[in-house]
């Protein structure tokens, strides 16, 4: 299964920046009690959330459907299976003007 274009419609510009996950704090060695602690912290980002969620979407997409398969293989061994040959020039065609490899 081809997601070429899943990522192109992420609009990472227009999110807003808010911190979605914090680390634990770790207190710095303070000199005197009166000094403020000072932290180290960690904050996510939407889109750094965004990118993990789609990353696990695709782990759990399995790359070959195998029913579709399956059903494919079934229709050429009958002799059902047909191809379309409008389908073909227009995939063909449309992948000549946008200069992509054509998905078949």
């Amino acid at each position: 299964m081809k997601l070429g274009n899943l990522f192109t419609s992420i609009k990472t510009e227009s999110k807003p920046q808010t911190p979605l996950k914090k680390a634990e704090t770790i207190a710095a060695p303070q000199s005197s009690p009166a000094q403020a602690q000072a932290t180290d912290r960690v904050e996510l980002s939407g889109n750094s959330m965004d990118v993990r969620k789609m990353k696990g979407i695709l782990l759990n997409t399995p790359d070959v459907r195998l029913e579709k398969v399956q059903a494919l293989q079934e229709q050429i061994n009958n002799g059902a299976y047909q191809v379309d040959p409008y389908k073909v020039a227009d995939k063909m065609l449309t992948a000549l003007l946008s200069e992509q490899v054509p998905v078949i």
